[in-house]
């Protein structure tokens, strides 16, 4: 496959890369945000997201149908999402549609009206939208166990903001969040696929030419919190969330990191499904997961268990991690977890979507283009020996554990035996 990447910056400030795939029929672009959810102020939180939703509610050339319509008719994808350190626009179109994508999503970012009364219907969507994370236990458990790890920290509020905060909002707050974040140094169009770089660039420098220069976010790594918290609900499981704080994207730790998610709770294959659901039965539903930021980071394990079940299941969970920090990891299995991560890798390189995001995040994280040969080759290098001492430095504390369901905190003395500082 012929590729070329190019990175140039405009004479607005904006960042534009690219990366020229010419087998591709279509192209994947994005305007990135630098700008998430762990940079809003306590009385801000939730701002991020309500913007990206006020974005698409109409400008001074559009209304909120002729937006709709016009993505519509472009005939591909196109969408949105907030996440804790940044904000995505993002559609997959035909390359000769780019022009008008462009005119688009610059007319979204850059001319909404934010009109009041568009604003109070949104406002009651979004609080709709909490209120249905709190009636998804399997989801809610996962903002309480955030809130918890990281305390009053901004990165472990929900990115969707709190049911009192959200209510208060004003246009005068988003438009002041709006003109302090949205614009360079934190703005980024990243596009790949069928698309010539200076002829992107041509387009952009148009539609880009006023841009105003913004402040840049001050992000300070938070302080993890462990120990466990009950929270009470009349459910028929225990859903339960056990997780420590890792080393962030820029550290060469997330390599172990990467390993340790596909050896305890991954896959199917992993040792936590295998013990937990495949041979005791005492979980539908148990994973791990590794959600890294650019300066620390949380691995985690879910479940949902019967009360009766929940011991059993945490007692398997500290048994595999004490296994895995002792060294007990055969070499065949960590060629598996290899060849696992090899293919979803390189299997992801298919999509456009995909590799796109991977270029923005490259970009914001560590200002450069990395091959996947490079991360491959990183993850070959590593020995059963690094990710054992890794699980080790992980959990040479206790772990932060938050349940949800049918349990009080006197049912969960027996975590400080399974787990010890």
């Amino acid at each position: 496959m012929q590729m070329r990447f190019s990175k140039s910056t405009l004479s607005s400030g904006l960042k534009v890369i690219t990366e020229e795939l010419k087998g591709f029929p279509t192209v994947s672009l994005g305007f990135w945000i630098n700008i998430g959810s762990r940079d809003e102020a306590p009385h801000e939180a939730g701002l991020t997201h309500f913007i990206e939703h006020m974005l698409f509610k109409g400008t001074s050339r559009r209304s909120a149908l002729e937006i709709a319509k016009e993505m519509d008719r472009l005939g591909g994808y196109s969408n949105a999402f907030t996440a804790k350190e940044q904000t995505c626009f993002h559609a997959k179109v035909l390359p000769e549609d780019v022009p008008r994508i462009l005119d688009l999503f610059t007319d979204i970012l850059f001319r909404s009206r934010f009109d009041p009364e568009d604003l109070a219907r949104e406002k009651q969507v979004i609080l709709q939208e909490i209120k249905m994370v709190e009636d998804t236990p399997e989801e809610l458990v996962h903002e309480l166990f955030g809130a918890f790890l990281w305390e009053d920290a901004p990165l472990g509020r929900s990115i969707l903001g709190e049911w009192d905060v959200v209510s208060r909002f004003t246009k005068d707050d988003l438009l002041s969040y709006f003109k302090r974040y949205y614009g360079p140094p934190n703005l980024y169009l990243v596009a790949a696929g069928n698309i010539y770089h200076e002829r992107l660039c041509e387009i952009a420098e148009k539609y880009t030419e006023n841009l105003r220069f913004c402040v840049a976010p001050k992000r300070y790594p938070p302080r993890a919190r462990r120990g466990k918290k009950a929270y009470f609900r009349d459910l028929e499981q225990v859903h339960f969330v056990l997780g420590v704080p890792t080393p962030g994207a820029r550290d060469e730790a997330r390599y172990a990191a990467l390993y340790l998610n596909t050896l305890l709770g991954g896959n199917m294959s992993s040792r936590l499904f295998q013990e937990i659901r495949e041979r005791r039965g005492l979980a539908y539903s148990v994973y791990s997961y590794l959600s890294l930021y650019e300066d620390t980071g949380v691995f985690a394990i879910y479940a949902a268990v019967e009360k009766e079940k929940l011991r059993e299941t945490l007692s398997v969970i500290a048994q595999e991690i004490r296994f895995l920090s002792e060294g007990k990891i055969e070499e065949e299995e960590q060629r598996a977890a290899f060849d696992h991560l090899k293919s979803a890798l390189l299997l992801s390189s298919d999509s456009l979507e995909t590799r796109m995001s991977r270029l923005a995040r490259n970009e914001i994280l560590y200002g450069r283009y990395i091959p996947f040969e490079e991360t491959l080759a990183r993850l070959n290098s590593l020995t059963p020996e690094e990710v054992s001492s890794f699980t080790q430095k992980l959990f040479h504390k206790k772990p932060a554990l938050v349940a949800l369901g049918p349990v009080e905190e006197e049912d969960l003395l027996f975590f400080d035996e399974l787990f010890s500082d």
